[in-house]
């Protein structure tokens, strides 16, 4: 088909309507879909209708007088398979949650994933604040003097605390430099990771700019009012003395750490579920086969001598097993068959190709009635369930579509469509020979490196039909499916390592801070015969309790919130107690180890020079 091209128009982006090739007017849309201006609303899911509503019109009231015409005109309506309808502001589009009918016509996000990231990025917020105030105040010691001489120097305590404010407002916003550099360094790794475009150059935009500093000023002042507090208020005698650092007991610091390694903790643990129920969703058990079978779309090319030519030459690898024509595979869902039988609505999902095809999918036919034409179907045992209907029956219903029962040709046991998580259905399969139906698709099965083979039959495909390849395996659709689950899964990743990496920066400040508040004790117990792997043990597990003290403090609440999380998906995993103490284990050996080596330093110290210092 030839078509006049009128004007040129700018790509369609950061838009909730999808980007398209073509733009034409609706009296034209016959041409490219046969039903879409039909009376029959045959075709009602393939389009989605918007208005431009008049100014001050109020569409939400026309709801019922639409809905009311539906009922008596649209068979979805009048028959109840659909009941509802409503109108969605465009700008709402993108985050609304729509019946799965519709979902390709529009580009929609997921507003849940926005608000785990939110949130995730908020607790990494929290936690490079109470680093900051961990570390400042494990340094308190030192600062203390240098905060003294000032006093003597004439310095009142509100200069001394202002400097200290200042320091850490500049410091965030040196941070906030340094960081921005870091996003646009990293912006391609990022766009891949979420399959998004972020534009970081909204930044610079007034509105953006203006919430920036204002951020900015509050982040500093958060983390620098503590220490500048605690240190400001160290009056001069006591830092001469060295009584300063015993007398600051920093119990907040201690909570700071638990509720790092509570964080850290419940983290790591949705980690692990949502990796291995990802990995569960991908592996199930569909019911036909999925490994090695390439899904090559030729419904496009519009030319049936075409395709067997292709098939001819794709049979001449050696790589390749076999193909069979077919009009979709499972995981594509094929055709749909509504109909009502005995006041009963019945979706029927259909599926058509030759005996090959049949093979190479590998479809367990249970009962076969030998009927002796292609024209007949094979019937799923839900769909004998749903039309209640014997095992040896030789007919079914299938109105409107047909005015006469047609023959049953066999029993297939159920199979999943698409993936573990679409809804079964009831399935109609018809086997029939090339020559009895168009076909849209080539089910290829491959031999040998999967790779390999697929570069072999790209290169047939575009060299005769000078298009680009638009191949993919069955294994790789299934994957893809769960794309938003992994997407997801990938940030918990990655935030958990970067909470990993904070909780050790904060083990590290409250290690240095906790051994400076208990040198002269470590002295004197050595003094009094202490050995130096009894001091170590001392130190190290006083440390690894606040793990263990988190460990028991967030697994009822993760165990709960990964449940909950887990109970949207019919097909799951168990939560095993495993995954929780394997969790608490790698943040255990994590804390071991970076406080070990401070700790060994510590017991090892000669107490003549600790005392001495003291």
């Amino acid at each position: 088909m030839s078509v006049i091209v009128v004007a040129i128009m700018q790509d369609i982006h950061n838009s909730a309507i999808p980007y398209g090739d073509i733009l034409l007017r609706i009296e034209n849309a016959t041409s490219w879909h046969g039903n879409i201006l039909s009376d029959t609303y045959l075709d009602y899911a393939s389009v989605a209708v918007a208005f431009l509503a008049k100014e001050g019109a109020d569409l939400k009231a026309k709801e019922s007088e639409i809905l009311n015409f539906f009922r008596e005109n649209v068979w979805i309506y009048s028959d109840g398979l659909w009941s509802d309808l409503s109108f969605i502001p465009l700008k709402e589009v993108y985050f609304h949650k729509t019946n799965g009918s519709n979902d390709h016509l529009v580009v929609q996000g997921d507003k849940t994933f926005v608000l785990i990231l939110l949130s995730i990025g908020i607790l990494i917020l929290v936690f490079a604040v109470i680093n900051y105030v961990n570390l400042t105040v494990a340094q308190a010691g030192f600062r203390a003097k240098e905060m003294s001489t000032r006093r003597l120097l004439g310095s009142s305590r509100e200069e001394l605390f202002s400097r200290l404010m200042m320091e850490s407002t500049l410091l965030c916003i040196l941070s906030f430099g340094v960081g921005l550099l870091l996003a646009f360094a990293f912006l391609p790794f990022a766009d891949n990771l979420l399959e998004a475009r972020i534009n970081l150059k909204s930044v610079f935009i007034p509105r953006s700019f203006i919430l920036i500093i204002v951020s900015l000023l509050l982040i500093g002042g958060l983390a620098g009012f503590l220490p500048a507090f605690v240190i400001s208020n160290a009056k001069p005698i006591e830092v001469v003395k060295g009584i300063f650092r015993r007398d600051t007991k920093m119990v907040f610091s201690k909570f700071f750490i638990t509720f790092q390694n509570i964080i850290t903790i419940a983290l790591a643990t949705a980690s692990l579920v949502m990796i291995f129920q990802v990995d569960h969703l991908i592996k199930a058990p569909l019911g036909y086969n999925t490994v090695n079978i390439l899904d090559v779309e030729v419904g496009e090319l519009n030319d049936k001598e075409l395709t067997r030519t292709l098939k001819g030459e794709f049979e001449r690898l050696a790589a390749v097993r076999r193909i069979g024509f077919n009009q979709g595979l499972p995981f594509g869902r094929g055709g749909n068959y509504t109909m009502k039988h005995e006041n009963k609505m019945i979706q029927f999902q259909s599926l058509v190709g030759d005996s090959t095809f049949f093979n190479i999918m590998g479809f367990e036919i249970l009962r076969e009635n030998h009927v002796g034409t292609s024209h007949a179907f094979y019937l799923s045992e839900q769909a004998f369930r749903e039309l209640g209907i014997p095992d040896d029956a030789a007919t079914f219903p299938l109105t409107p579509f047909w005015n006469e029962p047609q023959l049953i040709a066999g029993k297939v046991k159920d199979f999943q469509l698409s993936n573990i998580m679409f809804e079964k259905r009831p399935i109609l399969l018809r086997k029939m020979r090339v020559d009895d139906f168009y076909p849209t698709h080539l089910a290829i099965e491959v031999a040998g490196d999967p790779f390999v083979a697929y570069q072999d039959i790209k290169e047939i495909y575009e060299q005769i039909t000078e298009l680009e390849f638009p191949g993919t395996y069955v294994s790789q659709q299934i994957e893809e499916s769960f794309n938003q689950q992994r997407k997801t899964s990938r940030m918990v990743i990655v935030f958990t390592g970067i909470a990993i990496l904070l909780s050790i920066l904060g083990l590290i400040a409250m290690c240095t801070y906790f051994i400076q508040q208990r040198s002269l004790e470590v002295a004197v117990r050595k003094v009094f015969g202490c050995s130096n792997p009894e001091i170590l043990i001392t130190l190290v597990t006083t440390f690894l309790s606040y793990v263990v003290i988190a460990f028991f403090i967030v697994t009822p609440f993760i165990w709960y919130i990964m449940g909950q999380w887990l109970s949207d998906y019919s097909y799951r995993i168990s939560l095993s107690p495993w995954i929780f103490i394997s969790s608490g284990l790698f943040c255990l050996i994590t804390s071991f180890i970076t406080v070990f080596w401070q700790s060994y330093q510590a017991a090892n110290t000669n107490p003549v020079h600790m005392i001495k210092t003291e």
